[in-house]
């Protein structure tokens, strides 16, 4: 079940069939719009994505919006690096 207001909810859902012939729904890859930074910030030690959601949306839950700023670095941890300056953009979502 996908939640409306999801970054998934406009995500096409396939099935498809496993080798031993079991069909098994999934969703499509998820097409992560272009989300530019508002924000250039310094990363300090010690720092999560989860904190850092918190303090810019007042929810820890939207980590994945910095993730989404940042499409050049695929490891979460390598984004972290203390000194390494990330974007932080809008928050796209809209209240919840």
């Amino acid at each position: 079940m996908i939640f409306p207001g999801s970054r998934y909810a406009a995500t096409e859902v396939v099935e498809l069939t496993v080798p031993d012939g079991v069909r098994r729904r999934s969703l499509a890859g998820r097409r992560i719009p272009r989300t530019p930074g508002v924000l250039e910030y310094v990363v300090l030690d010690g720092e999560r994505l989860d904190t850092l959601a918190a303090r810019f949306y007042g929810d820890p839950r939207k980590y994945w919006l910095i993730l989404d700023a940042n499409p050049e670095e695929l490891d979460p941890l390598e984004l972290l690096r203390p000194g390494r300056r990330i974007q932080i953009p809008r928050d796209r979502t809209g209240p919840r």
